[in-house]
């Protein structure tokens, strides 16, 4: 046992060195192991257009339907300047035209769904000022109209 052990471990020791027997099952275990990869193989890259379309639902769920692991996929962001997931940001936004459709502000609601679509195409870009004021506005609206809802304790 340490015989074996002494002679695998010297450092001058090449794999011919090691029986052939050990070399051929640790060799058919590696291509073994190659075979059970179920999900896309390292060598194909995630393009962007494929990743855009997964912005809308969480990273986790976008990198189960894109089946790669979620480092991958975020390393991958990363190398394509998305430093941030955009699924909250577009969630915010869809939230605030259905607020601002609820409030009859038609004027707003061709900006913001322009807004979305621009953050889609660009994750990275921020929220505009004006976008900003709006979504406070309405969570102000709809808190005063829950408030003044809510039977008095």
């Amino acid at each position: 046992m340490f015989d074996c052990f002494d002679h695998c471990n010297n450092v001058g020791s090449g794999i011919s060195e090691i029986p052939i027997e050990i070399q051929r099952d640790y060799t058919s275990s590696i291509h073994e192991e190659g075979k059970k990869q179920i999900g896309r193989s390292r060598s194909t890259m995630l393009e962007l257009d494929e990743i855009k379309k997964h912005f809308d639902v969480p990273i986790t769920k976008a990198a189960k339907e894109m089946k790669v692991g979620l480092t991958v996929l975020k390393k991958r962001c990363r190398e394509l300047n998305i430093m941030r997931w955009p699924h909250r940001k577009i969630k915010s936004l869809k939230s605030l035209i259905n607020s601002v459709k609820e409030l009859g502000l038609t004027n707003e609601i061709g900006m913001l769904e322009e807004h979305k679509r621009m953050v889609e195409k660009i994750p990275q870009m921020e929220l505009t000022e004006e976008t900003k004021k709006l979504r406070q506005a309405c969570f102000k609206a709809n808190y005063k109209r829950r408030r003044a809802m809510a039977p008095l304790a």
